[in-house]
């Protein structure tokens, strides 16, 4: 009868071990797959400018999973150092602290920071500021930067007949790059409807770059900028006689090349809708 008890004792702690040895497995499986979903998350939300926007948020983010793999690890909320002792409920808890300040982070990528209207995301894409609102200072230098643009080109285009009228615009290249961004090809389209609408009109496109790189390569490149929203104008029906192109490469920065920032800033192409001049 003791032999029968003991064999079964046996067999049950036998059965008992098996299934706590699948158990983890499965979680462990489970588990991988959610991190690396969340993983993809940040991903995306560094396209989306996350480390300017919301860098707490997401560095925390990245800290919580970390931690899953229980490597010693500065804990986000107290600036500790610890090692984290990792038991099925600490990874659950990390692996939703994680969730959650990827979610806070994506709020903050899409959020209008300084309310002027704008998520941060795309004042970041366009060039501005996404925490400093309209009539800052930031935003009056670039103005006034604009406005001393404008003037120039009123100069040049005034001997010709021609005077810049009321309808400018800006948009923005990667570094080393000529390609139009597709964020700016609804305003583009904007644009050629009504070029369309105005035929009397003729337009300028001046390209411009950062501070990177010799005068020569940034003359070239700037020129490449303006050709390039040339060709998409001229291939959406506007004739190649309305329309003038400059490259202007390693000038009239609109701030300083100090940062990532204001050198995106400058690596534009401004254009400006011409009329004909009064008495013409």
């Amino acid at each position: 009868m003791r032999k029968i008890t003991a064999a079964l004792l046996i067999a049950g702690l036998a059965s008992a071990g098996y299934t706590a040895e699948k158990k983890p497995d499965l979680f462990e499986k489970k588990l991988t797959q959610e991190i690396k979903e969340l993983n993809e998350k940040i991903e995306k939300l560094y396209q989306l400018h996350v480390k300017e926007c919301a860098p707490e948020y997401i560095a925390k983010a990245e800290a919580y999973i970390d931690a899953i793999d229980g490597m010693t690890y500065i804990n986000p909320d107290t600036g500790v150092l610890e090692k984290a002792d990792i038991s099925r409920m600490d990874k659950i808890i990390f692996k939703n602290k994680a969730m959650k300040n990827i979610s806070l982070a994506r709020n903050q990528v899409y959020a209008d920071q300084d309310g002027d209207g704008i998520p941060c995301y795309q004042e970041i894409e366009q060039g501005t500021n996404p925490f400093e609102p309209e009539g800052k200072v930031a935003k009056a230098e670039e103005e006034k930067a604009v406005s001393e643009t404008v003037e120039e080109a009123k100069k040049e285009e005034k001997k010709a007949g021609y005077q810049p009228l009321k309808l400018h615009a800006r948009i923005h290249f990667d570094f080393d790059k000529y390609n139009i961004k597709k964020d700016y090809l609804p305003y583009l389209n904007v644009i050629t409807r009504y070029l369309k609408a105005n035929d009397h009109l003729k337009i300028k496109i001046v390209g411009y770059t950062d501070s990177i790189g010799s005068k020569k390569y940034n003359d070239r490149l700037a020129r490449k900028r303006a050709e390039a929203i040339k060709k998409y104008l001229i291939d959406h029906g506007i004739a190649p006689e309305r329309i003038e192109i400059i490259g202007k490469g390693k000038e009239d920065y609109l701030f300083d090349n100090n940062t990532s920032l204001n050198r995106f800033t400058n690596r534009r192409a401004e254009f400006f809708v011409m009329e004909p001049a009064e008495g013409k």
